[in-house]
């Protein structure tokens, strides 16, 4: 399970590595590859953060103890540098040692009210921001990214048929994952809900995810080539060339501070459709 709030879930991308220079560190660039197998975790009450890796000790980060450094660094797709924390020179040697990536740094929000970014128009997709001000975590465009198990499936099998090797999910990195849809059905979606009766979650699905260099790396051994974004550009690609896998979700106004559980098995269900993108559905 995991608690979903505004900024979206606990836990979930908000740290992240920055090199000696204040800039975020992705693995989108081949030297820092290395990032994908750092296995981070967030205990529940938020004190300690583990971080992982084959072939390397285990390190705990004590958020209360840790050196904090208030640093403003810059964050991938923010127009503007970060005010967040830098928690100090263990974590920093540990993640150097891990990615060969000489000088990182961990940074983060977590406990930093100085960290205000807020989710940003996208010009490429054209669809307006249904919360002005939503707030946001570390994460691309959208603190929730929802994909479905379907069109996973049928992505697969176009791949199959040109000759290339399936995919797994973890290439597009969502963090709500939902089954039951028609292949590619989750583009019509306006407005959801997720929950129980008693803790139901509202969101927006505000625009669709355009997909980058990433989902070309495998997860397991690092190694690049150009699918799965040369099948979807057969079939998925819009203006401006975005090829598209995924919805961005944004919160409806008035979760509380603390957030709502999600628990894996929860209803999924669609509250509004958007008229525009239905008729563009295939």
């Amino acid at each position: 399970s995991a608690m979903a709030c505004a900024r979206g879930f606990v836990g979930d991308r908000m740290f992240q590595v920055t090199d000696s220079e204040g800039r975020f560190c992705t693995p989108r660039e081949a030297p820092k590859k290395k990032l994908f197998h750092v296995r981070p975790t967030l205990s529940k009450d938020q004190a300690k953060l583990t971080l992982q890796m084959d072939g390397q000790s285990d390190l705990v980060v004590d958020m209360k103890k840790a050196k904090k450094m208030d640093v403003e660094v810059e964050v991938l797709c923010a127009k503007e540098k970060q005010a967040m924390f830098d928690f100090g020179d263990e974590p920093a040697k540990w993640l150097a040692n891990a990615t060969e990536i000489e000088g990182c740094r961990l940074s983060g929000y977590i406990g930093a009210k100085q960290y205000v970014r807020t989710v940003q128009y996208n010009q490429k997709q054209a669809d307006k921001v249904p919360e002005p001000g939503a707030a946001m975590s570390l994460a691309d465009e959208a603190p929730y990214l929802l994909t479905s198990t379907s069109s996973l499936a049928d992505l697969n099998v176009r791949l199959e048929k040109r000759g290339a090797k399936p995919v797994d999910m973890r290439r597009f990195r969502p963090n709500i994952v939902i089954s039951g849809f028609k292949p590619w059905e989750e583009d019509i979606i306006k407005k959801c809900r997720i929950g129980q009766e008693g803790r139901w979650v509202e969101f927006w699905a505000w625009q669709r995810c355009g997909r980058c260099a990433m989902t070309t790396i495998d997860r397991d051994t690092l190694e690049r080539c150009a699918e799965p974004l040369k099948t979807l550009g057969t079939f998925r690609k819009r203006q401006h060339a975005t090829m598209n896998f995924g919805m961005h979700l944004i919160p409806v106004k008035g979760l509380p501070e603390g957030g709502i559980e999600l628990k894996e098995g929860d209803r999924f269900e669609v509250t509004e459709v958007d008229s525009k993108r239905r008729k563009e559905w295939k």
